[in-house]
């Protein structure tokens, strides 16, 4: 698996958690707004796993709003989910692109789009060493 680095795609800043690891990396830190209740979320930043931790009572199939800590937009986009055609979630990649993934509570969809494919991958798999 890859740890992805990811940032806001509105202000830059980076939402990558060292103090909150999940499966052993840096955990991806958002804001989880269920109502006008905001609370954190930590995702893991591996490709691949759905670890996450959040105190939020979110039901399983609820649609949730995903907020940039740092600048406060909104991160959810008109882009609709392959599985469950909900919202996705998107955060700008180090490498040069982005990642996407499904704004309901459950749902496993999720990608990647990179723009220049062999030096996103070069980048990547650099790391992943």
């Amino acid at each position: 698996m890859i740890a992805l680095n990811v940032a806001c795609p509105h202000c830059r800043h980076s939402l990558m958690d060292a103090e909150h690891k999940l499966d052993g990396n840096p955990s991806i830190r958002l804001l989880l707004r269920v109502g006008t209740d905001e609370r954190a979320l930590n995702l893991s930043s591996l490709y691949g796993s759905f670890r996450y931790e959040t105190d939020a009572a979110v039901g399983l199939g609820t649609l949730t709003e995903l907020v940039c800590p740092h600048c406060r937009a909104g991160l959810v986009v008109d882009a609709s989910c392959d599985v469950c055609g909900a919202r996705m979630g998107r955060l700008s990649l180090e490498v040069d692109g982005e990642v996407y993934f499904c704004s309901r509570r459950g749902c496993k969809g999720h990608k990647v789009e990179l723009r220049d494919l062999e030096k996103s991958l070069s980048a990547l798999y650099g790391k992943a060493r």
